[in-house]
């Protein structure tokens, strides 16, 4: 009797198992179609091409050219200061990226 009731949940597990994974193929199948469906319906309906102006020509002139100068966040190109080209201090005798000179006897 008991090996009996062990076989019937075993099927019915397998039964539940099966329509469980029929369900999502049926669900993905369905959601495909209405994705392609969607597709196609957006190329039918596309708009036909109108010549317009150029919008990003006109933005792009009316925008800043230094957004974050014009914020106060950094200083603009014309007056950021200019730093003079450092000079070696005159107090140093040997160069300090090579290696010292042997000094002969």
């Amino acid at each position: 009797m008991a090996d009996h009731s062990r076989r019937q949940e075993g099927l019915q597990r397998v039964q539940i198992g099966l329509t469980g994974l029929a369900g999502v193929v049926l669900l993905v199948g369905l959601a495909n179609i209405v994705i392609d469906k969607a597709r196609v319906d957006d190329i039918a309906s596309a708009p036909p091409a109108v010549p317009t102006i150029d919008v990003n020509a006109a933005v792009a002139a009316t925008m800043p050219k230094e957004p974050l100068a014009e914020l106060g966040v950094q200083p603009a190109q014309e007056m950021a200061p200019i730093v003079p080209d450092l000079q070696p201090d005159p107090k140093i005798r040997k160069p300090m990226d090579q290696e010292p000179a042997p000094q002969t006897p």
